[in-house]
């Protein structure tokens, strides 16, 4: 092969890359554009999310309290039904280690009215509430946790440090 063919090859390939670049950098342009835009929506249909806060330092005579505020969005164009067996199941929760070890649960002695649930989240709505956790200074420590939740028959896990 001569040398003028090598370089010739070596043009090619290198304006091919510029262009191939040139194309990659359009793209995410607009993919860019057009999400930034809200013209394409990247949340989930149905979302659920959650902030948990604590309002007092651990303390071995305790007791311990998480503040978890929880929304449940819609973000769909149709309603969504609700339904659950029993008002006691509209927010349930439990807390692990970080290797999923069982820590503390909700208490079923909780106060409620045991009675059916029934409704619709309308599209593009959200449904919050928010709810006390009291857990147990003798099985919660200092330390890192996961707290598994459902609201409304939507779960989230939300990574908890105690301090």
């Amino acid at each position: 092969m001569s040398t003028n063919n090598r370089e010739s090859a070596a043009q090619k390939a290198q304006s091919n890359m510029m262009r191939l670049g040139l194309v990659a950098v359009a793209m995410a342009g607009v993919i860019a554009f057009y999400v930034l835009t809200g013209r394409v929506d990247l949340s989930e249909p149905v979302e659920l999310t959650a902030r948990v806060t604590q309002s007092a330092t651990w303390t071995e005579s305790g007791p311990l309290t998480l503040d978890v505020a929880v929304t449940l969005a819609n973000n769909t164009e149709e309603p969504l039904p609700l339904s659950l067996a029993s008002q006691c199941d509209i927010f349930r929760w439990f807390l692990t280690d970080e290797d999923q070890n069982l820590v503390q649960s909700q208490r079923s002695d909780e106060p409620c009215v045991d009675l059916p649930m029934q409704g619709n989240l309308e599209a593009k709505h959200n449904i919050s509430g928010e709810f006390t956790l009291t857990l147990d200074p003798a099985r919660v420590k200092p330390g890192r946790y996961i707290l598994f939740m459902r609201y409304w028959g939507h779960e989230h896990r939300e990574p908890v440090t105690i301090d």
